[in-house]
């Protein structure tokens, strides 16, 4: 192997692309003083590697390697150098015959390694080097700094020429490396333990732990798997007992409804039947009113029957018919008179009664409209009654769903500070239940406790007894919370406001911080729409509800929808005030109309009196009228015919036919009217039974009513513990009821029930229980299983590390005692030869530990004592190491060495010497010297001068040995 060729550009003063051929041999290179010859030096050891700018007699930057420029040049932006080595002997790890580094630096400080022009890292170009004798800190590569400071070292620091030359330094690197690792494993072995140790800290009680966890869930396990069959059979057996309540129910409103039909029909027979009593009551007055005015005109008749007799005894006796006829016509006359008056009155009595059957017919259509008015009334009545039932039912239970609040309100009098839920103490507003419910939320539950210490026996009161969970408000920390002034501004100022929560709530002094707590910073709108442009002009900031429980939260999400009738607390609590008031306004209006029509009917039964009367006085006129009439017509008749004998007769007659006739219409009357009143009698006995009828009905149909409201009052009360069993189902098992009947088992629900309790009894007996215990133990234990093997590892990996150090050991000591003796064996002849005569050895400072001690040299030149090497003058102790240099590369052969003026220091006797020994090594070594002394280049196969012009670059150009010294001379 040897260096065919460096490429340079941009590199320092190279600013030109630059290419320097070499053959092997010894290839000298030469200039003056600042020309730039030792960057060729510089820039070898940056292709292989050089980190250090002070090493490269570069800035503080790398970049400031790149060629800077001068007064005349502009700077470049890039510097590259390439070595190309023959590798035909397969010395680099490669199979390429030719192998080539190169290095490349920009301004911008991007750098990039390339091996065959293919980019690498700089540990591949470390790695290809290794083992060749070459790199930056080689024995290749030798400076005359380097020479001084060998001759001056320490001896410890002196071994590390020797380390390299023993071809020990990669294993000092992979010891360094296994050292490093090794501290790393011992500290990762110490962290570890550490770790094992409060990991077995914890594994013991997070067993024991575990164990009562696993305990609990096979209890909890059988208990769900028992209890979902129980409460799947429960929540059956209810659904059944709801739906046979329901059943009876809707059949109880079906004969609610028959009966009411049946006591309106009733009461309609009952209503004509008065009607038909009062017309029979009227018919039979007018009956005894004529019959009373039959008997009256019968006497009357009877009496002018006599008068006429007595008349008719007179004429006869007076024999005077003009007398007669004078008489007849008074009588006839009288007639008239008496006949047109009973006309007038008739008539004017007929539009009496007329009027008398309007008004009847008026006050009879009032009647029947407050009487469908009063069956309205009451029928709204019952129906709130009943809901006020059902209503009331439920209030009873009101936190069926709510375990812990269920427990501590029933427990309340035996626990302390317990004032009551934040729904009882917070009274709504009328019609505003719906939107304070939406504005508490889940708070509407909130037990209210007068201070920390009450909540606190509460929480172990539920804790203690299993009984679920609840939200505690302490009134000694509660501090009301208000809007802002400007948010108060806008809410109020914005359409469809309704107002702020707090304001829409009553309640009592001392709780005013709880209302304003929970209260205080919600607003209401009437609407959806307007609570929406209302968040958006407070930029969603606080929370509004509308009246129908529509919440538009802060930050803008929405939550709204259809409720169950009766969902929440607060909302039944308003609907049961509303139901009172509006059953006692039924109750008032059904009160007010029995008034109304108490007067009205009073004036319907007067009104249908008088039409009787009327009726009655009717008739007697039209009776007297159609006398008076016949009279009259019989008195004309008489008139016509008053000179006839015949005529009194045909008067008495008359009179005696009336007579007949009146005996015959009194007693028609009397057995019309015997017939009246035995029909009286019998409507009478009717309307009385149908009245008991109507009673018992209204009696049996008020007990069906009330066995209704018992049965929705159970039906509600089932229906609670249903929803109740079925939330249960829910929240402990996440099940419906339709899957928990999928889950049923075939069980004695008797001994199912009992070993439920036993169950509970069991699980309360454990206490508190980390469930995360079974995973975070099994977790734990596998963490420490795995960190366990891991340490078992990392002892395994220390342990072959340490077997790895050994063994490198061994082979350091045995690499470096053997070129250590090598070396020191060249040298005695070396030095010989270098000083003509005398000798020269090798010490070590600490035999007994190769692997660390120091090298020493004693010399003792010809004709002198043996001295060591720092007693010499600079000269000397230059030759000196260069003995040693050479002595080194005796012992082991380098394929390319570069020295930069490493002569420097002798005199010219001493460089020409230097220069014969150097030129023994050409045969098996390739040299690149850089020399101004012409000694050396009198030894050299070629020879390159490198010169700078104005414009501060360097130029390479062969030259011949004349030309040299004359370089040499001028540097």
């Amino acid at each position: 192997m040897f260096l065919k060729r460096i490429e340079l550009q941009g590199f320092k003063s190279f600013a030109d692309r630059t290419v320097l051929q070499f053959d092997q041999g010894v290839t000298g290179i030469v200039g003056p003083n600042g020309c730039g010859k030792s960057n060729i030096n510089d820039a070898i050891r940056w292709v292989l590697g050089e980190q250090s700018t002070k090493s490269l007699r570069s800035g503080t930057a790398m970049s400031d390697i790149i060629f800077s420029g001068s007064e005349v040049r502009k700077p470049v932006n890039l510097a590259s150098v390439s070595l190309v080595f023959d590798n035909t002997q397969r010395i680099f790890a490669t199979d390429f015959d030719e192998v080539e580094i190169t290095r490349v630096i920009r301004r911008n400080r991007d750098a990039q390694y390339l091996i065959n022009r293919t980019p690498c890292r700089l540990k591949d170009v470390t790695d290809l080097v290794m083992d060749t004798g070459l790199g930056r800190d080689s024995l290749s590569i030798i400076t005359q700094g380097n020479i001084s400071s060998f001759a001056d070292a320490k001896p410890e620091d002196r071994r590390s020429l020797f380390e390299e030359a023993a071809g020990v330094a990669k294993y000092k690197k992979r010891k360094k490396t296994s050292l490093a690792k090794l501290e790393a494993t011992q500290a990762n072995l110490e962290r570890l333990q550490d770790i094992l140790d409060e990991l077995e800290r914890q594994l013991g009680p997070l067993e024991k732990q575990a164990e009562k966890a696993r305990r609990y869930i096979s209890l909890r396990d059988e208990l769900s798997s028992i209890e979902i069959t129980v409460l799947a059979d429960e929540i059956g057996s209810l659904k059944e007992q709801v739906s046979q309540l329901e059943q009876d129910i809707d059949h109880s409103r079906i004969q609610e409804g028959r009966m009411s039909e049946d006591i309106q029909r009733k009461e309609a027979s009952v209503a004509d039947l008065r009607r038909e009593t009062t017309e029979l009551d009227s018919r039979i007055l007018e009956l005894q009113k004529q019959y009373a005015a039959n008997l009256q005109e019968r006497v009357s008749l009877e009496k002018r029957k006599t008068q006429l007799d007595e008349q008719r005894r007179r004429l006869l006796e007076s024999g005077s018919d003009e007398d007669r006829r004078s008489q007849l016509q008074a009588l006839a006359s009288e007639a008239r008179l008496e006949y047109e008056d009973r006309l007038d009155r008739l008539n004017s009595l007929e539009q009496t009664r007329q009027e008398t059957e309007k008004n009847l017919a008026d006050l009879r259509q009032k009647q029947e409209v407050l009487q469908k008015e009063r069956s309205t009334a009451s029928n709204r009545l019952q129906d709130l009654q009943r809901r006020q039932d059902t209503v009331t039912a439920m209030l009873r239970q009101p936190y069926t769903h709510q375990q812990g609040v269920n427990a501590v309100m029933k427990a309340r009098q035996s626990l302390q500070g317990i004032e009551g839920t934040a729904a009882a103490l917070l009274q709504p507003k009328e019609g505003m239940g719906s939107a304070v419910n939406a504005a508490l939320g889940g708070a509407v539950f909130n037990i209210i406790t007068t201070d920390e210490q009450c909540a606190r026996g509460a929480i172990r009161f539920l804790k203690r007894n299993r009984s679920g969970r609840a939200t505690f408000l302490p009134m000694s920390v509660c501090r009301p919370r208000f809007p802002k002034k400007d948010q108060e501004t806008i809410a109020q100022a914005a359409p469809g406001a309704v107002g702020w929560a707090a304001d829409l709530v009553d309640c009592k002094d001392r709780y005013r911080n709880v209302r304003d707590r929970l209260l205080g910073n919600i607003f209401v709108c009437d609407t959806l729409e307007h609570a929406n442009e209302t968040a958006r002009r407070l930029k969603y900031g606080i929370k509004i509800v509308t009246l129908d429980g529509d919440i538009v939260h802060t930050g803008g999400s929405m939550t709204g929808g259809s409720q169950k009738q009766g969902s929440s607390l607060l909302t039944l609590q308003d609907e049961q005030r509303q139901l009172e008031k509006r059953a006692a306004d039924a109750q008032t209006a059904v009160q007010e109309l029995s008034r109304s029509l108490a007067p009205l009917e009073s004036q319907v039964q007067q009104v249908q009196e008088e039409l009787v009367q009327l009726q009655v006085e009717r008739a007697k006129l039209e009776n007297i009228a159609a006398l008076k009439k016949e009279k009259y017509e019989s008195l004309k008749s008489r008139l016509a015919a008053a000179g006839e004998e015949e005529d009194r007769q045909a008067v008495q007659d008359s009179l005696a036919a009336e007579l007949s006739r009146m005996h015959r219409t009194i007693d028609g009357q009397e057995s019309q009217m015997n017939a009246l009143q035995q029909h009286r009698r019998e409507t009478g006995e009717s309307l009385t039974g149908l009245e008991e009828e109507i009673r018992i009905l209204r009696r049996d149909l008020s007990a069906l009513q009330n066995e209704s409201r018992k049965g929705e009052v159970a039906a509600a009360g089932l229906k609670s513990r249903m929803e109740s069993l079925l939330m249960r189902l829910n929240t402990d098992y996440t099940m419906t009821y339709e899957f928990a009947l999928t889950q049923k088992r075939d069980v004695d629900l008797e001994q199912a029930r009992i070993r439920v309790r036993e169950l509970r009894e069991e699980i309360r007996e454990i206490g508190s229980v980390n469930l995360d215990a079974p995973e975070e133990y099994d977790a734990l234990h596998e963490r420490y299983a795995d960190l366990k093997k891991q340490k078992e590892d990392l002892e395994e990996a220390g342990t072959r590390i340490l077997s790895a150090i050994s063994e490198m050991d061994e082979t350091m000591t045995t690499q470096f005692d053997e070129m250590f003796h090598k070396i020191d064996h060249e040298l005695d002849g070396v030095f010989s030869a270098m000083f003509g005569g005398g000798h020269a050895r090798l010490i070590l400072t600490d035999p007994e530990d190769l692997l660390t001690s120091g090298v020493d040299i004693d010399v003792q030149p010809p004709g002198k004592r043996v001295k060591n090497i720092q007693t010499f003058s600079g000269g000397e102790k230059a030759l000196i190491a260069i003995s040693v240099l050479f002595a080194i590369l005796k012992a082991r052969t380098m394929p390319l060495c570069i020295f930069d003026e490493v002569e420097a220091a002798l005199d010219q006797a001493n460089v020409e010497r230097f220069a014969r020994y150097l030129s023994k090594f050409k045969e098996d070594s390739q040299f690149i010297v850089v020399t101004h002394r012409p000694g050396t280049m009198e030894q050299c196969d070629d020879l390159y001068g490198v010169t700078m012009q104005k414009d501060g670059v360097s130029t390479i150009l062969k030259v011949r040995l004349e030309d040299a010294r004359e370089m040499a001379a001028s540097a």
